[in-house]
């Protein structure tokens, strides 16, 4: 692609999401509040129970697992903090090799658009290592981090209208 092409493609791509992995969410999410004024925090808890068809590296993922992850937001870019407590992730697997830090950018992909251009990564040798479904939410992590040194995400982001039940507020609301 030359220059010109590249930059309409680009106008029209959205990165929706930069992520980092931790081993302690509520300290992490504390740590943001207060030096960076970044929240609330919205909190979730992905288990078995609650995310559809996870998938680590092409293999059903049979055995529980759970992670838990904060969203807030700035503007209209998603920041997410992610902890893994048990169970095969891509996020326990990146601690161990990297540690905490940085772990993956998100491209927001339309949802008709998603199985071709899972599948342009694909044909150039880059492979998904992990994908699932949350709700009406599903991502593909691509497996960027050989040609890039970092993960690179794409899902189809909708808005989701949780019940009260399904997540916690960090720092809690004052009554």
């Amino acid at each position: 692609m030359n220059n010109d092409e590249l930059r309409a493609l680009n106008q029209k791509r959205k990165i929706y999401q930069i992520a980092w992995v931790t081993r302690d969410l509520e300290k992490s999410m504390k740590a943001w509040v207060e030096n960076l004024k970044i929240g609330p925090w919205t909190v979730l808890t992905f288990t078995d129970q609650s995310l559809k068809y996870l998938k680590v590296d092409d293999k059903t993922v049979t055995e529980p697992f759970k992670f838990l992850i904060g969203i807030s937001w700035i503007g209209d870019m998603q920041l997410e903090l992610i902890q893994p407590v048990h169970g095969p992730t891509i996020y326990e697997a990146f601690i161990q090799k990297h540690g905490e830090g940085l772990h993956h950018i998100k491209e927001r992909i339309e949802d008709g658009a998603m199985e071709g251009v899972v599948q342009e990564y694909r044909d150039k040798g880059i492979g998904v290592t992990q994908t699932g479904q949350f709700e009406t939410d599903f991502h593909y992590y691509l497996d960027t981090e050989p040609k890039l040194d970092f993960i690179y995400e794409l899902g189809n982001c909708p808005k989701l209208e949780l019940t009260p039940d399904k997540y916690w507020t960090y720092p809690p609301q004052n009554t």
